[in-house]
């Protein structure tokens, strides 16, 4: 699975990203203050 490596003020969050699927991170004064990862199947 590949990752993403986010640096934000000295606290680094480390993003999974799906192999199909979507990833939503809402950023709040230069921080993460939440991921949604939305994983769909190939049919």
């Amino acid at each position: 699975m590949d990752k993403i490596y986010i640096d934000s003020k000295g606290k680094n969050t480390t993003v999974e990203l799906p192999k199909h699927g979507e990833v939503t991170l809402i950023i709040q004064d230069g921080k993460v203050i939440r991921k949604v990862t939305t994983i769909s199947e190939k049919i």
